[in-house]
């Protein structure tokens, strides 16, 4: 396929966008899921122990599962994993996982923080990226904020309220620094806009749907919007009366949107993922894209060329006498659909040539009879292929 020089461009553009994301990763405070924060320090957490269930690889567990889309973070030719935001004792089994997602890479390296965005009836759920931020105290002072950062709203604990609320009370108290509380119309306005006054503060309740920092249940969370007469915004803070044990609300800047950004990478349009034209392959219910099948063989090669005997030998399974299995993970299935979970591993023979694709029912306990997935041939040589132009005519790894 040609590439045009504009072409090129929109790729040079996206590519630089995504390295600035990744170099401020680590000075992330948290991350904006919709109306839900998640703290950078917690998704290093989950990230930190999900990074110990990717060596060696135990499929019989839903998590870690494979993030198809890894170039939602700039990533091609290595493949990228997902794990619910949870305990570390639950983790692997899932349960209730909700809709975030840390991200981790092969290597488990902590990239970022995902949440599913649809309940459509696809078998694979539709990722979109959290939103980094920073508060204002860990903007870099050798940055130009005005330029690279906004104000995105507020981060009240596991809650997040956009900048419309501003908004909101500079409609509420508009008209309000022209009246005096001696006269009749400063009370009927402030009863019309549903203002309170006391202790020489102006304020209004604001209702969001669902308080995430009380867990398990499904109550709403109440926050008192303070601002002056001027219409100054002083602070956000949860409206209830031992305030004390709930700090007031913080503000967050996220970096500014990149024009054309979408454009530039149709993978960042939700609608388009999960439906990229790459070439995939199917076995048992489960479609794998092959770019991530090339990635698995890339990966277990470099292991094989670095790891100790004895912790590759903990990783395969024997069958057959000539077949050797490398396990792998497949992607998320959603949670109605998902039933037993099956199992897959890449095939090799004695002499490492790469054979196939093949799954087993995880209901097997004992881990033998796996069976070969269909078109194995077809599966070798579109793999022969896509190795084969990436690296000039060779083909030496895993193929005869």
């Amino acid at each position: 396929m040609r590439i045009t020089k504009f072409g090129r461009l929109q790729v040079i553009v996206y590519t630089a966008v995504i390295s600035l994301e990744l170099a401020l990763q680590c000075n992330a405070s948290g991350y904006i899921c919709d109306d839900h924060i998640v703290m950078h320090e917690e998704a290093q957490e989950v990230a930190l122990y999900a990074s110990k269930l990717l060596n060696p690889v135990d499929p019989k567990y839903k998590y870690p599962a494979l993030l198809e889309d890894n170039q939602l973070f700039g990533i091609e030719n290595r493949n990228i994993f997902v794990v619910p935001f949870k305990n570390d004792i639950s983790i692997r089994n899932g349960g209730k996982p909700g809709s975030d997602r840390v991200v981790i890479d092969d290597e488990g390296n902590f990239l970022g923080v995902m949440m599913i965005v649809d309940n459509e009836a696809g078998a694979v759920p539709t990722y979109k990226k959290c939103t980094k931020f920073l508060t204002y105290n860990e903007l870099s002072l050798n940055l130009n904020v005005d330029d690279i950062y906004q104000n995105s709203g507020f981060a009240c604990g596991s809650n997040f309220l956009s900048a419309e609320i501003e908004t909101k009370m500079k409609t509420k108290c508009r008209g309000l620094e022209n009246l005096s509380p001696t006269n009749k119309e400063f009370f009927q306005f402030l009863c019309r806009q549903g203002i309170n006054w006391s202790d020489n503060k102006f304020w209004f309740k604001h209702v969001i749907e669902k308080d995430y920092n009380i867990h398990g249940t499904k109550q709403a969370a109440v926050y008192r919007v303070e601002f002056s007469s001027t219409c100054r915004l002083i602070q956000i803070k949860p409206a209830v009366r031992n305030a004390s044990i709930k700090p007031a609300c913080i503000e967050v800047w996220t970096m500014k949107p990149s024009v054309g950004i979408t454009s530039i990478n149709p993978s960042m349009n939700i609608k388009n993922q999960n439906q990229e034209s790459s070439e995939t392959y199917l076995c048992n219910n489960v479609t794998f894209r092959m770019v991530n099948l090339r990635n698995y063989l890339s990966r277990i090669h470099s292991l094989q060329g670095t790891a100790p005997a004895t912790n590759t030998e903990g990783v395969l399974i024997r069958q057959n006498g000539n077949l050797i299995l490398w396990p792998i993970f497949s992607p998320e299935k959603r949670k109605k659909r998902s039933g037993l979970n099956t199992l897959f591993a890449m095939g090799f023979d004695n002499e490492n040539n790469f054979s196939g694709l093949y799954y087993i029912s995880a209901k097997n306990k004992g881990g033998t009879g796996y069976k070969e997935c269909p078109r194995e041939d077809w599966l070798r040589s579109s793999l022969v292929k896509m190795i084969s132009t990436e690296n000039d005519g060779r083909t030496r790894i895993f193929f005869s």
